[in-house]
C-alpha cells in the first residue's frame, strides 16, 4: 500500500503569506500610481548644452515647440495625461536640435533637456540660397538669433536628396574637417569653391593666388606640398608673384604667374615715403600763401586801415611783409634816380654845338 503524502502547513502558510503580500504590493503600487497620476505638474526645467557659446535656440522657442504650439494646459493637466514621448518628437524636428530628452522628476517637474547641432561650414548655392551643414551632413536653415562664423563654401550646386549630393556633402565634410583640425590652415583658408562636382579650390588669408585642390584624394599630403612651397619659394620671392597654384598633380605645385608683377616691397618704408610727400606738399603750400599774403599786402594797406591788417596777419609774417615794403621803395628809388640821370646825360639834337676853327678856314 502506498504510503499517505503528509501535507507540509508551514509551507502553505509561506505560499499563502507570499501571495498576500505580493498582491498588497501590486494594489499599493497601483492606487499610488493613480494618485500620482492626477497630480498636476510642478514647473518646467530646460536644459540647453552650449547655451552659453551657442545661440541657435532659446529657451523661449522649446517651451513654444513643446507646449505651447501643442496646445498643452501644462500647469492644469494631469501627470498622466502629459505625452513625453510625443514632446521628444517635436522637439527634434526642429532643425537645430539634435537630440531631446523630457522626463519627471520625484518632485513632478518636467526636465527637458536639448543638444544643439553645431555646424562646420556655410553653404552657398549657384541660385543665391545659404544654409549650415554640420557633421551629420545635416542642413539647418539660417537661425535668426545667432550668426556662427565658419567655413564658407560657394557655389554649391542645387542640393537634392540623391547620391550625388550625399557624395558632395561626404567630401565637404572630409576637406573641412581637414582644415579646421590644424591651426596653420584653419587660419589661412578663408573660403572654399565648388569648380565642380568633386573638384575644390581654397582662397587664402594671405596671398592673392587660387589654390586649385582638385579631390579630396591624398589631402593631406596636397596640403603639406603647399606647406613646403609657402616656406621654402613665396617667403623668398614675395606672396603676390602668382595667381594660381596647382595642387592636383601628385608631389607637384604648378604655379601660373600673375602679369605684370612687381617685386616684393618693403610696405613700412613706402608709407614712411607717402607720408614724407604729403609733408613736403604741405610746406610748399604755405610757402606759396605766404608769398602770395607778401604780393597783395600793399593794396590791402591802400583799401584798409593799418590796424586791422596787423591784427589779421601774425607776427612773423608782419615782419616779413614790413622787409619786402622796404625792399620795393628802395627799388623804386633807385629806378627813378637812374631815369633822372639818363635825362640829363642825353643831347639837346636841336641845340648842336658850333665848331670852332684857329687858323686857316677850311675849303669850301
Amino acid at each position: 500500500m502506498e504510503e499517505k503524502r503528509k501535507i507540509s502547513y508551514r509551507k502553505v502558510f509561506q505560499a499563502l503569506t507570499t501571495l498576500v503580500v505580493t498582491t498588497g504590493c501590486i494594489v499599493a503600487m497601483v492606487s499610488a500610481s493613480r494618485i500620482e497620476d492626477k497630480k498636476c505638474l510642478g514647473k518646467i526645467s530646460v536644459n540647453i548644452r552650449n547655451s552659453k557659446k551657442y545661440h541657435f535656440i532659446e529657451e523661449k522657442e522649446v517651451i513654444d515647440e513643446a507646449i505651447t504650439k501643442r496646445n498643452l494646459d501644462i500647469m492644469h493637466t494631469p501627470i498622466g495625461r502629459l505625452d513625453i514621448h510625443g514632446i521628444e518628437q517635436a522637439l527634434c524636428a526642429d532643425p537645430w536640435i539634435a537630440e531631446a530628452q523630457v522626463y519627471m522628476d520625484n518632485n513632478n517637474n518636467l526636465n527637458i533637456n536639448i543638444t544643439q547641432r553645431l555646424p562646420i561650414a556655410r553653404l552657398f548655392s549657384v541660385t543665391g540660397e545659404s544654409c549650415y551643414m554640420d557633421n551629420t551632413l545635416h542642413l539647418m536653415p539660417l537661425s535668426p538669433n545667432f550668426v556662427y562664423y565658419t567655413t564658407v563654401v560657394t557655389n554649391v550646386p542645387t542640393l537634392k536628396e540623391d547620391s550625388a549630393t550625399l557624395a558632395l556633402k561626404t567630401q565637404l565634410r572630409k576637406l573641412i574637417n581637414t582644415i579646421q583640425r590644424d591651426t596653420f590652415w584653419n587660419t589661412q583658408v578663408t573660403q572654399l569653391v565648388v569648380d565642380s562636382p568633386g573638384h575644390y579650390e581654397m582662397i587664402p588669408v594671405l596671398g592673392n593666388q587660387r589654390i586649385v585642390l582638385g579631390d579630396t584624394a591624398l589631402l593631406k599630403e596636397k596640403l603639406d606640398n603647399l606647406f613646403a612651397f609657402y616656406r621654402n619659394v613665396l617667403n623668398r620671392i614675395g606672396w603676390d608673384k602668382y595667381e594660381v597654384l596647382d595642387l592636383r598633380y601628385r608631389n607637384q605645385v604648378i604655379c601660373k604667374p600673375s602679369l605684370p608683377y612687381h617685386g616684393p616691397t618693403d610696405h613700412a618704408v613706402a608709407n614712411m615715403n607717402w607720408i614724407t610727400s604729403i609733408v613736403e606738399t604741405e610746406a610748399k603750400n604755405e610757402d606759396i600763401d605766404t608769398t602770395h599774403n607778401a604780393d597783395d599786402t600793399p593794396l590791402a594797406q591802400a583799401t584798409a586801415p593799418p590796424a586791422a591788417d596787423h591784427a589779421k596777419v601774425p607776427e612773423n609774417k608782419a615782419k616779413d611783409i614790413h622787409k619786402d615794403e622796404k625792399k620795393t621803395e628802395h627799388k623804386d628809388k633807385a629806378a627813378k634816380k637812374s631815369e633822372h640821370n639818363k635825362e640829363k646825360k642825353k643831347p639837346d639834337k636841336k641845340e648842336k654845338p658850333k665848331a670852332t676853327y684857329k687858323g686857316k678856314k677850311p675849303p669850301g
